[in-house]
């Protein structure tokens, strides 16, 4: 991951590096400026999971001002408004016709922010970056780049023609596809496991194709939120409530002053629990046993409650 410095030299290295790939379609411009910012800015973990009520609302309130938005490039972090307005900014110096869009709903504390585009060919469609930052560091479809609405599945940008711009400017090679294609493999062998806790079991021990070490703690959990809802029904596993038989655990560890986030995942059914922790290293989790995780509480391990906020 590189540290992307500020709005203004972005925008210059940007231009440089398009005028040297020879990418000049408007379509094609704000495909390669998505994915690259997409590839380097991960979610603030300071405003979820573990940020408390008022550091939430500074940082919300403060998202859209020009000097934190060059602070959230010089971090790599940011939330869903500073990422709305930092493709809002780079866009617009490549003569896109775009701008944000904050929803306006009443039972939320933190309204959500997306973009709007119009091409210069009439066709209007929204993309939404937050969402799609967890696709984009695992080399997956971004499912959230040029739907009519982000309330509809309706493809302004159709599959295909995204391909088409993703093998020219480099994001898939010419003889491969989309990471998250590897589903069809786990649910090949998923599918047909019976038990409960053996089938969780496998799919967390293999959840990972390519490497995550570099993504954000909760720019990973959105990604295993997603595989999980692939294979387990609201019963089992309910991200937004965290309820059901599979449940996540937000942890950290005070290491020299500096936060180890970890990710505890919890396995239940109506004999026993599985605990289950995320290993960089084997791209997956592991299980440990109860010992262990208790050993792990008593120096220091914290338990951040899990919320949504949006």
């Amino acid at each position: 991951m590189i540290i992307l410095s500020n709005l203004d030299k972005y925008v210059e290295e940007k231009t440089k590096e398009l005028k040297d790939k020879n990418i000049k379609d408007e379509l094609e411009i704000i495909r390669y400026i998505y994915i690259d910012l997409g590839k380097n800015l991960s979610f603030d973990n300071n405003f979820i999971p573990f940020g408390n009520r008022e550091t939430r609302a500074y940082i919300y309130n403060h998202s859209k001002d020009l000097n934190d938005l060059n602070r959230c490039m010089n971090i790599n972090h940011a939330i869903c408004l500073s990422f709305s307005y930092i493709i809002e900014n780079v866009l617009k110096n490549f003569g896109i016709s775009i701008y944000t869009i904050v929803e306006q709903c009443k039972d939320v504390r933190y309204n959500h922010a997306y973009n709007f585009i119009k091409l210069k060919d009439g066709r209007k469609f929204c993309i939404d970056l937050q969402e799609d930052i967890c696709n984009i560091q695992t080399h997956s479809f971004t499912s959230s780049f040029g739907l009519e609405s982000p309330f509809s599945n309706k493809r302004i940008i159709s599959r295909q023609e995204q391909e088409q711009i993703d093998k020219k400017i480099g994001y898939i090679k010419d003889k491969q596809s989309y990471s998250n294609d590897y589903l069809y493999l786990l649910h090949s062998v998923a599918d047909g496991i019976e038990d409960f806790r053996e089938k969780a079991q496998f799919i967390l021990e293999n959840i990972d194709c390519t490497d995550t070490s570099n993504m954000g703690y909760i720019d990973r959990q959105w990604h295993h939120e997603r595989v999980l809802e692939e294979f387990f029904d609201l019963n089992e596993f309910d991200y937004m409530h965290n309820t059901g038989n599979i449940t996540i655990h937000n942890c950290y560890k005070d290491i020299n002053g500096k936060r180890k986030y970890i990710c505890f995942i919890l396995v239940r059914d109506e004999t026993d629990v599985d605990i289950y922790v995320y290993n960089k290293k084997r791209n997956g989790y592991r299980k440990m046993n109860m010992e262990n995780y208790m050993h792990c509480l008593e120096n220091g391990l914290m338990i951040k409650v899990k919320e949504r906020v949006h």
